[in-house]
C-alpha cells in the first residue's frame, strides 16, 4: 500500500494520459502519438524512478496545467451567459488543471531530497 502511495502522482498522470489517448482513439478515430509518448514516459518513470525525468515531467506538466487554466477561463468567457453548462465546463476544467498541477508538485516534492 505504501508503494502505491509513493507512485500516486505518476499513476494519476498515467490515468489522465490514458484517458486522453483512448478518447482520441475511440472518440474521433485519431492516433495521438503525443499522448502515447506521454504514457510511455510515465510507465518508464513508474518502473525506474529517474529523478531527472521526474523533474522534467513536473516542469512540463506544471506549465501545461497553467496554460490550460487560461484556456478553460477563455472558453468560459465564450459563453454568452453563465449557464449550467458554462459552470460545468469551468468546474471540470479547473478540477483537471488542479489535479495536473498537484501531481507535478508532488513529483517535485517526492524527488527533491534525492536531487541535493
Amino acid at each position: 500500500m505504501k508503494k502505491a502511495l509513493t507512485i500516486l502522482p505518476e499513476l494519476l498522470l498515467l490515468g489522465l494520459s490514458t484517458y486522453w489517448f483512448l478518447e482520441n482513439w475511440f472518440g474521433i478515430q485519431y492516433f495521438n502519438s503525443f499522448a502515447l509518448v506521454v504514457m510511455l514516459v510515465l510507465i518508464f518513470q513508474i518502473f525506474f524512478q529517474n529523478r531527472y525525468i521526474a523533474f522534467t515531467l513536473a516542469a512540463l506538466i506544471a506549465v501545461f496545467s497553467i496554460y490550460m487554466v487560461f484556456a478553460v477561463i477563455s472558453e468560459f468567457h465564450d459563453f454568452p451567459s453563465v449557464t449550467s453548462e458554462a459552470l460545468q465546463l469551468l468546474s471540470v476544467g479547473l478540477f483537471f488543471c488542479f489535479m495536473l498541477f498537484s501531481s507535478s508538485f508532488f513529483l517535485v516534492y517526492k524527488f527533491l531530497p534525492r536531487l541535493f
